[in-house]
């Protein structure tokens, strides 16, 4: 479960943004809240704002953050780490970036942060919350000096071990450190992100071949569907493995390929004739429409995130999505009798019908604006302007009341 994440210096963010998702004071929608001790904890976050004003930019940081976690330990010595800095003015260009993560995982809480630029990481910690103040596993500092506690000593061994480019938490756990192993495997399998060619090709067989072995996939799946009044009644799906070996022409050689797999994916549709019977026809999947596609792929990734308690990150919910089923979505997270893992959905949009307090919490609302004279992201929350709970967020957003929102000016020469 994601609690927090401050970035700073990353491509247009300059200054330090907060994404929180601990729940502020207010009483609306309380039924939706998620707990972690006396923490309460938001399920959903929406992120607004106009284009090129940094959405993306606030996801790509934890793409980058998540992917250096999860190749740290493959990274060669001369291999890059792959953050940029604000480039807009000198200063910012010769610093690093800094990511700082409150999480949980597996029933621990913990803190966890590095500061790197695109070849090194220079500094690196690892908290762990076993009351309510932090207990130090490690800090890294100027690049390869480390500090630790008496009672985690024994974690200095593993310093001589880790390179210039690679995070220790990771080079600790991949030495079987029972310390870091839960911090670790947060990033490795809790938390997640998606942007729009993540649901392309054959990425969404992929997502179903992972589950498909599972019935309760089909059951979700077409519950998902039924819903969303798509008239799917059923869907025939098969992954066939196809012959990866390849001799390379001397005897007994064999050159190992990649596992490659075949697809192939039925859906089923219940029609009324002319003479009013019913009969069932099949309909190859690539006739499906781009939004039906995108439930197939959104369908399993939803499952798994509400068995695991997982965190989903999704860049552009609205893309080729009603606007009816980004609420069902959302809707899903924010009800605990089907959220019943303490999953999260983070995603930005331009949905503005989205922007409902029948639907989300003022702490839920997020909005992205970009100074348009220095090029600097800036983030903040609705919460921060204390509307009224009757006001018109929808209405208040496109007068501007909240910023984050462009106002195209004049017209065009020719």
């Amino acid at each position: 479960m994601l609690l927090q994440v401050n970035i700073t210096n990353f491509l247009s963010i300059k200054n330090e943004v907060i994404l929180t998702a601990f729940a502020n004071s207010g009483k609306e929608h309380s039924d939706y809240l998620l707990y972690n001790g006396e923490d309460k904890v938001l399920p959903a976050i929406a992120m607004y704002g106009g284009n090129a004003a940094g959405k993306t930019n606030i996801i790509k940081a934890l793409t980058r953050a998540i992917m250096l976690v999860r190749r740290s330990n493959s990274l060669q010595i001369n291999m890059a780490t792959g953050f940029e800095p604000f480039l807009f003015d000198n200063d910012s260009s010769n610093r690093k970036t800094k990511m700082d993560f409150l999480f949980t995982h597996n029933g621990k809480k913990f803190s966890y942060g590095f500061v790197a630029d695109y070849q090194y990481i220079y500094d690196e910690y690892l908290y762990e919350y076993k009351s309510s103040r932090p207990t130090m596993i490690f800090e890294r500092y100027e690049i390869s000096k480390y500090r630790f506690t008496a009672a985690y000593k024994h974690l200095s061994e593993f310093q001589y071990k880790n390179t210039s480019n690679k995070l220790f938490m990771c080079t600790a756990t991949a030495w079987n450190c029972e310390e870091t192993k839960d911090a670790y495997l947060w990033f490795a399998e809790g938390i997640d992100t998606y942007d729009y060619t993540s649901f392309q090709g054959n990425h969404i067989y992929e997502y179903l071949d992972k589950h498909n072995d599972k019935p309760e996939t089909k059951h979700f799946l077409l519950s998902l569907l039924n819903h969303a009044e798509i008239n799917i009644q059923d869907y025939e799906f098969e992954a066939k493995s196809l012959d990866s070996s390849n001799n390379s022409g001397a005897e007994n050689v064999q050159i190992p390929i990649p596992l490659i797999k075949q697809y192939r994916l039925d859906t089923i549709h219940n029609i009324e004739q002319a003479d009013g019977t019913v009969n069932a026809f099949k309909l190859p999947f690539i006739y499906e429409s781009e939004g039906t596609r995108l439930l197939f792929a959104y369908g399993p990734i939803i499952m798994e995130a509400f068995e695991k308690g997982r965190t989903i990150v999704i860049d552009e919910l609205d893309k080729s999505l009603h606007p009816n089923l980004e609420r069902y979505l959302i809707g899903l997270f924010n009800d605990k009798s089907i959220n019943k893992g303490g999953a999260q959905l983070i995603f930005n949009s331009h949905d503005i019908d989205l922007l409902d307090l029948d639907l989300l919490r003022r702490d839920q609302i997020y909005f992205v604006e970009k100074d348009n004279r220095t090029g600097i992201t800036d983030l903040y929350s609705l919460a921060d302007f204390s509307p009224r709970k009757s006001e018109n967020i929808q209405k208040g957003y496109l007068q501007g009341r909240y910023g984050a929102i462009p106002f195209p000016n004049g017209g065009v020469e020719w």
